[in-house]
């Protein structure tokens, strides 16, 4: 028997638990609740197995215990490990056991210390039900899978990986779903679990009385968690639960995580820095968040032996954890949510956020902060007004960042590598585009920043207005279509820049400003597209948040 053992730890589920959010921190506090359990992980593995080795995420036994106070504010850590583990299988799988164990107790406590904190004056029979309540729900909720893999090095690393990697698939699609028994309303953020009541809740009830307990429940908890009266000078704590606000013990603690993770970043030598809400963000009425996710990452990841699993685990983890949050918080005023690897997720200003995703891209392909030449990222990014709601903007940047990835261009058969773009005024209107970052290895955001600059000094936006009454009516049903004669484009091009030119301005190079227009018309999937797309820009180069 192989006294090694390759191990797949997993822990979720992410996507639910990090999108059921009313608050930038609520969003904030599910990646990290998520990238803190999988470090507690890690720890616990090391503890139980002095010896063992893990190869991904690149991070030290030290690195874990004592983690850099620059960072520690960021989710760096995705939500999986692989580690050769020392031992037969029944050894190591008893130790999974225990790290599994070790995690979801974590997690019980990390929600436990919430209702403590949130409804400190509790009998301690209440707030024993309280927690039966969110032990129920957590055991329902959270999801850890993990396998163990003989390790024999007379076969390569990547066919062991590999084997594992499927089993784990068939484990995760075998999954039995636990339920927990329901008579209440549900939380007001996740809209799935039941909301913490003291009351029990009869058959019988109306949703009057039901929301009347719920009421007389919340109302017991502490004063820094209600909302300050009307001209209060009270301070205005980010974790305060509103009135009309009735929480599951897991979306409780994802409001209330600042608590816990206080006396962590204390004790690190750092201080907990609130994460800030939309209105924070920008100085204007719109803020934009960015989401990226590498392409073709296993391809990255198939390497034959274990070194260069690792060196791909070294480059992203100084990508995530060294490049990412320059980028985004030192040279760009950001607020990073998750650096996980390849993925990354931020709250930034809309004047930047253009170059704020142009150089998350491009510093992934790069050799030296990132992983190298070849290598491609899809991103979503969209604009939004900051009393849009927040779910609502975070599912659509989602979306927007799997229309880059499914990008195909006919013309060029360029796959993936793509900028999915949208912004969504305070008035209902959307306009949405799609392109690639790179056209014939030329950025394409070289184009977008010179016709933006055109715009900021020589032209007026009416131009844009023109532009879409002459072509919009050309248009036909099927989304996907352009319009036939491309010289008529161009030609309609040409005459609407000279005729819009700013009073005391001028034009130099029309012929170019044109070309660089019919070249972002030829990379676009469709002509409704092309019309998106320069209202966008339009938007971009207005001051911050205005919509005139």
């Amino acid at each position: 028997m192989s006294k090694r053992q390759l191990v797949i730890f997993t822990v979720g589920p992410v996507q639910s638990f990090i999108a059921s959010a009313r608050k930038t921190e609520d969003f904030w506090s599910g990646s990290y609740i998520l990238s803190y359990l999988v470090r507690e992980a890690m720890k616990a593995l090391y503890q139980a197995a002095p010896h063992c080795e893990i190869v991904y995420p690149l991070i030290t036994k030290e690195e874990l215990e004592n983690p850099s106070s620059r960072r520690l504010h960021i989710a760096s850590i995705p939500n999986r490990f692989t580690a050769i583990v020392n031992g037969e299988a029944e050894k190591v799988e008893a130790i999974l056991q225990e790290t599994d164990q070790s995690v979801r107790n974590v997690f019980c406590d990390f929600c436990f210390q919430a209702i403590d904190n949130v409804f400190p004056f509790l009998l301690d029979h209440e707030k024993e039900k309280l927690k039966t309540t969110t032990e129920a729900q957590i055991r329902s909720f959270l999801e850890i899978y993990w396998v163990a893999e003989p390790y024999d090095e007379t076969e390569s690393f990547r066919q062991i990986r590999e084997r594992a990697e499927r089993r784990l698939g068939a484990l995760k699609n075998e999954k039995r779903y636990g339920s927990v028994p329901q008579h209440g309303l549900v939380c007001t953020v996740c809209k799935e679990r039941e909301a913490l009541c003291l009351e029990d809740i009869d058959e019988f009830d109306r949703y009057g009385a039901m929301k009347q307990k719920l009421v007389r429940t919340w109302e017991r908890r502490a004063g820094i968690y209600k909302e300050p009266e009307e001209n209060s000078e009270q301070e205005q704590y980010v974790g305060r639960i509103k009135k009309n606000e009735f929480l599951c013990g897991i979306c409780l603690g994802k409001r209330v995580a600042r608590d816990y993770f206080t006396p962590i970043f204390k004790t690190a030598g750092t201080k907990f820095l609130i994460f800030p809400s939309v209105t924070e963000i920008g100085s204007g009425k719109y803020y934009a968040i960015v989401m990226m996710d590498g392409d073709n990452m296993g391809k990255w990841f198939s390497g034959e032996n274990k070194e260069d699993y690792s060196r791909i685990s070294r480059k992203l983890a100084h990508f995530s954890q060294e490049v990412v949050p320059n980028i985004v918080e030192k040279d760009y005023h950001g607020r990073l949510v998750y650096a996980g690897g390849d993925d990354v997720l931020a709250f930034v200003p809309v004047d930047e956020a253009l170059k704020i995703a142009e150089e998350l891209r491009f510093a992934f392909s790069d050799e030296k902060k990132g992983l190298g030449k070849g290598a491609t990222a899809s991103v979503g990014l969209i604009v939004a007004h900051k009393k849009a709601p927040l779910q609502l903007v975070l599912n659509e940047v989602r979306r927007l960042e799997q229309k880059a990835k499914s990008y195909y261009s006919e013309t060029t058969k360029h796959q993936k590598d793509a900028l999915a773009i949208a912004v969504h005024t305070r008035s209902g209107e959307i306009s949405e585009a799609v392109l690639p970052w790179t056209v014939e290895q030329e950025k394409i955001t070289d184009e977008l920043h010179q016709f933006l600059l055109l715009l900021k000094e020589s032209l007026s936006p009416t131009f844009i207005h023109h532009f879409t009454q002459a072509f919009y009516p050309l248009l036909h049903e099927d989304y996907h279509l352009k319009w036939e004669n491309k010289e008529m484009v161009r030609t309609e091009l040409r005459r609407l820049l000279k005729r819009s030119v700013k009073e005391g301005a001028k034009i130099n190079n029309l012929d170019s400003h044109v070309e660089t227009l019919m070249k972002l018309y030829d990379i676009v999937p469709s002509g409704y597209d092309f019309l998106y797309l320069l209202k966008i820009l339009t938007f971009f180069k207005r001051k911050e948040g205005t919509e005139k």
